[in-house]
């Protein structure tokens, strides 16, 4: 923002008594307060009222979807709501980090498996609270779904300070491309173990010829070496949409999303709808995959178009079957779950485990969260 768009933005917030902004953040960080502080030029202490209660704050206020404070602003009742997810990474670049304030040891360690938001979440609550942390993390990096973000919407270098502020310190261990599968032997090690172990298992259609598909993690890690000009995508939630947008700066010609529901359920923001326009990706609504077939060097897809039933489902239409030929690229983007019978019993869990990391605020929340039930003795 500049700071005449800061400064506009800034004043539309009417001060509302009753916060509801901050009684929607999952974190319960309060837009009022800080936006208080930043109307006063002083974004020092904005920042630190946003970074106290989120261990990822520049992170969150980039990618942020619209449907916790910036929803319930009542600004929107008179013209639009206020962008808060932005003014939050703009006065966080402006006012600068805290320190975290880490009291001194109480001699206790702790376990956290899995380094993404939730494992995040959990180890900022353990170390404010004096607690030693061992971070064991399968992967060569910390950050988990959050790494999958495409650069333009969460640059790496923001991911990475905000990870090193919290880690990077005598209180914190991380164990790096570390897999651990036998929990149980690390009780004696440790006053607590939380598990935070994402989502494992990729959704699917269900479809005959479904295992021509790329999945979505898979696509955004190594988009350069899936080239095309021609790219299907199956979904349309946040994930869908990087895939595709991603697709579109990597240079493919023709990207169509296939959404079941119609595109206004799309579970993405506003603003999203926007950029789909402006890359020129084709979005077919109300329409499923129900076969892929390999036509040797190309994929064919056969589709079925969709009706929206009185009680809310997407219903199939029968006679608007259809076959779109020659895809180069299919991705399932569809999203992802943990399997609850592979949950292990008798430990805290948090994120995506228990289906309460949607997105990086969640999981954040959820983190700290399975960080009080430890502290308070729960496991």
């Amino acid at each position: 923002m500049t700071n005449e768009e800061l400064k506009k933005e800034l004043s539309r917030c009417l001060g509302c008594k009753l916060k509801p902004c901050e009684k929607a953040c999952p974190l319960g960080v309060s837009p009022h307060d800080f936006i208080a502080a930043a109307k006063e030029n002083n974004f020092h202490e904005a920042a630190a009222l946003i970074a106290h209660k989120n261990p990822l704050p520049q992170t969150c206020g980039l990618v942020c979807p619209d449907r916790f404070c910036q929803k319930s602003c009542i600004r929107a009742r008179m013209d639009s709501a206020i962008a808060i997810p932005c003014l939050q990474a703009d006065i966080m670049k402006r006012g600068g980090y805290p320190e975290i304030n880490i009291p001194p040891s109480i001699n206790k360690k702790a376990a956290v498996i899995g380094g993404g938001p939730a494992g995040l979440g959990a180890t900022y609550e353990l170390l404010i609270n004096g607690w030693q942390i061992d971070i064991y993390e399968q992967s060569s990096a910390l950050g988990g779904a959050a790494r999958l973000i495409p650069e333009y919407r969460l640059p790496k270098s923001v991911l990475d300070f905000e990870i090193a502020r919290i880690t990077e310190n005598d209180r914190v261990c991380v164990k790096l491309n570390t897999k651990i599968t036998d929990f149980e032997s690390l009780k004696q090690e440790y006053d607590g173990i939380i598990l935070t172990l994402g989502e494992t298992m990729h959704r699917t259609l269900g479809i005959k010829g479904e295992e021509y598909c790329i999945a979505y993690d898979e696509y955004l890690r190594n988009p350069d070496l899936y080239k095309g000009s021609k790219i299907a995508i199956s979904g349309g939630g946040e994930v869908a949409l990087d895939c595709a947008i991603t697709a579109k700066q990597c240079g493919c010609e023709c990207v169509e999303m296939f959404v079941r529901r119609r595109r206004e359920d799309m579970r993405i923001m506003a603003r999203d709808q926007l950029e789909l326009e402006r890359h020129g990706i084709i979005v077919r609504d109300l329409c499923s995959i129900t076969n892929i077939e390999n036509n040797q060097s190309t994929y064919n897809l056969c589709t079925i178009k969709n009706k929206i039933s009185p009680a809310g489902k997407a219903e199939p239409c029968n006679g608007t079957e259809q076959t779109l030929n020659s895809y180069d690229i299919l991705i399932q983007a569809l999203g992802s779950y943990y399997p609850k019978e592979n949950i292990p019993e008798g430990f805290i869990i948090a994120g995506n485990m228990n289906g309460t990391g949607k997105t990086i605020v969640e999981a954040l929340s959820s983190g700290r969260v399975a960080a009080r039930r430890l502290l308070n003795g729960e496991i």
